[in-house]
């Protein structure tokens, strides 16, 4: 993935620690009557709190990596992550990741599948859903 920013072109991939910084806004907000349109291998989206729908990434025994679609503070929609943990029988999900820093974490984990789901959120772009930009962590 190649982006332009400050005059320059900056080549980044999956694995790579500068992925980390790769964030995917997508162009409309997530709602009841879209959200189906983001369900992924069969798992449903679903609402999760105000403005947060989420769906499962990648389920194995010991780790847990789910869809966030939700608003950042500037308004603007994203796509980011969040890592799944079990405590007492209670499931819940942690501190939001970016794109890039939920599909690096995914890619130590297995990376077949964190390739394919980065091509589910590169086909976003594809389909003019949104589009990929570089974040200051």
């Amino acid at each position: 993935m190649t982006t332009e920013g400050n005059f320059e072109n900056i080549n980044v991939t999956l694995g790579d620690p500068a992925f980390d910084a790769m964030l995917m806004q997508l162009n409309h907000e997530v709602n009841s009557s879209n959200a189906s349109e983001y369900n992924f291998m069969g798992n449903l989206t679903q609402e999760v709190g105000d403005q947060v729908w989420a769906v499962p990434a990648y389920l194995s025994e010991d780790y847990a990596l789910f869809f966030l679609y939700t608003a950042i503070e500037t308004g603007d929609w994203v796509v980011a992550f969040s890592e799944g943990t079990q405590t007492d029988g209670q499931f819940n999900l942690g501190t939001p990741l970016t794109t890039g820093q939920g599909l690096n974490r995914l890619y130590e984990k297995n990376p077949n599948r964190a390739k394919m789901v980065l091509s589910f959120v590169n086909d976003l772009e594809k389909a003019g859903e949104g589009m990929w930009r570089m974040v200051e962590l």
